[in-house]
């Protein structure tokens, strides 16, 4: 019997599992990773969205200077839990690397911020609800670059 046919055709087909293995090894890696970046841009995209709802709410509420000083700052209250700007936070602050979640966080306490100015009973106009909106928009767009910087790397 011939050996080196046998053997010839056993390390022929080795190769050719193990070349289809590590083929499926790479694929099955870059598929995870665009999981779990899709996982991220759409946790981070909830984020946003809930920041801009509740931010929505508290400027409607500032705005509202005919309403009840207790009514305005209730709605600027509730604006946060409405729009569960917490939860989305530390969703995305479990997923998103370091430097994002920190942003998160930092948005979302000039979020507070701006909301505690309307609840003290500043309206829109005044200096103070004013300068706490800038802020906080200041820190969203800080958030949405860093989001974006970290969506784009490989």
């Amino acid at each position: 019997m011939d050996w080196t046919a046998l053997l010839a055709t056993l390390v022929g087909a080795v190769i050719g599992v193990g070349s289809t293995l590590a083929t499926d090894r790479v694929r099955w890696r870059r598929d995870a990773r665009e999981r779990d970046r899709e996982t991220v841009r759409t946790v981070s995209a909830q984020f946003l969205e809930a920041l801009t709802g509740a931010r929505d709410a508290i400027s409607d509420a500032s705005g509202s200077a005919d309403a009840p000083a207790g009514e305005r700052a209730e709605r600027a209250r509730s604006s946060i839990l409405t729009h569960n700007v917490h939860a989305k936070q530390y969703q995305l602050e479990l997923l998103a690397d370091p430097e994002v979640a920190r942003l998160a966080r930092e948005a979302a306490h000039q979020l507070l911020l701006y909301r505690d100015a309307v609840v003290d009973g500043h309206l829109r106009e005044d200096a103070a609800c004013t300068q706490a909106r800038r802020d906080f928009r200041e820190a969203r767009q800080k958030l949405m670059t860093a989001m974006r910087s970290s969506l784009t790397r490989p």
